[in-house]
């Protein structure tokens, strides 16, 4: 698996990706974690396909759906 983020940090768009979904949750739970959560979200896909049942705009919106999920 590989879930790709697109986000916008400071109004330049950036891309992370990870290995799976919970190595995303498990990374953003750190006292220091790779994103902010307020950072808006460009685009999200998983194995390159979008994730179409995530309707959120942020990090923090991102964490929630694969956190409730997982």
């Amino acid at each position: 698996m590989l879930l790709i983020i697109q986000y916008f940090n400071q109004g330049i768009k950036e891309e992370i990706k990870y290995s799976s979904e919970n190595q995303f949750v498990a990374r953003q739970q750190l006292e220091v974690p790779d994103l902010q959560d307020y950072y808006r979200i460009a685009k999200v896909t998983l194995d390159g396909k979008p994730v179409t049942d995530f309707k959120g705009t942020t990090i923090i919106d991102l964490f929630n759906h694969y956190n409730i999920l997982g």
